[in-house]
């Protein structure tokens, strides 16, 4: 399999900001390829490290199990999507190593919105203690040496640094939530650009990814969210009457949307993550030249 099958680029970061819509976008451009399994995670280990995964199912990371994910590609544009590269010391070395002219792009999220939505999200899932608030989480944590990263995920600046250290910065894309939710489209346009394929291509933007919250009733969240037997049986139905796969995204995150509800994070725990993150902040305000005072508020 020859180089040109790898990546030429990657969206490195930051989780819970919006990155699955992002793929669904770029997908819809013909000369854009995104691989078929969705965060293969290759640059968060050694090459030959043996890792068992969620599944029970044990992976071997080789490059040949990673170029597997792109043998169908043929487009000008071929890339991946592993946001937690963003917060491995690591990774950008790795990626460095094997693919040294890739392109980067990543959507940062105001790190305290972040948190907050990675922990309503494994409040959801069943996989966080219940009555356990944030900031326990965030302790519980950092104690058991950080396996969900809740806040390490959020100090962009400490891990953007290496990335600019050893990438060429016209290589690295950055673009804030706010300005992937308020338009979409120019964001996804700038991103074609960088990628230097067509840019008049129009994809369509409207769905989004579902929000973070707690089901209202887990009886409604699994019959909308999980697989079942009623659900397969009306996938057809639905493809029919909604042939766009956006539109259907847009219909089930909607009613996923409805099935939770988010309870607001309350003053003084946001008081204590912004004291937490504000040095990053301010550092990252420097490093990506943007004006982050909205996060500092």
């Amino acid at each position: 399999m020859s180089q040109s099958q790898l990546p030429n680029f990657i969206i490195f970061g930051s989780t819970k900001s919006g990155s699955t819509s992002l793929c669904n976008y770029l997908l819809q451009h013909p000369d854009i390829f995104i691989s078929e399994k969705k965060e293969p995670n290759f640059f968060l280990y050694d090459e030959g490290s043996t890792i068992t995964n969620k599944n029970g199912k044990t992976i071997v990371y080789t490059m040949d199990w990673y170029k597997y994910w792109f043998r169908n590609a043929h487009q000008k544009a071929i890339g991946e999507a592993s946001v937690s590269y963003i917060a491995d010391e690591q990774a950008p070395i790795r990626i460095k190593s094997r693919l040294p002219n890739v392109k980067l792009i990543a959507l940062l999220r105001d790190p305290i919105s972040r948190v907050y939505s990675h922990y309503l999200y494994y409040k959801r899932s069943n996989k966080e203690a219940v009555g356990l608030d944030l900031l326990k989480a965030i302790e519980n944590d950092q104690k058991i040496g950080s396996p969900k990263k809740y806040f390490e995920k959020g100090l962009y600046y400490y891990y953007l640094k290496n990335y600019f250290e050893i990438f060429d910065s016209k290589n690295i894309k950055l673009f804030l939530f706010e300005d992937f939710t308020s338009d979409p489209l120019k964001v996804v346009k700038d991103i074609f650009t960088f990628l230097d394929v067509d840019s008049s291509f129009v994809p369509i933007v409207g769905a989004k990814d579902a929000s973070s919250g707690i089901p209202k009733n887990k009886t409604i969240y699994n019959f909308i969210y999980k697989d079942n037997f009623l659900r397969k049986a009306l996938r057809p139905i639905v493809r029919t009457l909604f042939p766009n796969r956006e539109k259907r995204r847009t219909l089930w995150t909607n009613l996923i949307n409805r099935s939770l509800s988010r309870p607001s994070l309350d003053s003084e725990t946001r008081k204590i993550l912004l004291e937490m993150y504000k040095s990053d902040i301010i550092e990252l305000q420097q490093l990506i030249n943007r004006d982050l005072s909205k996060w500092l508020s």
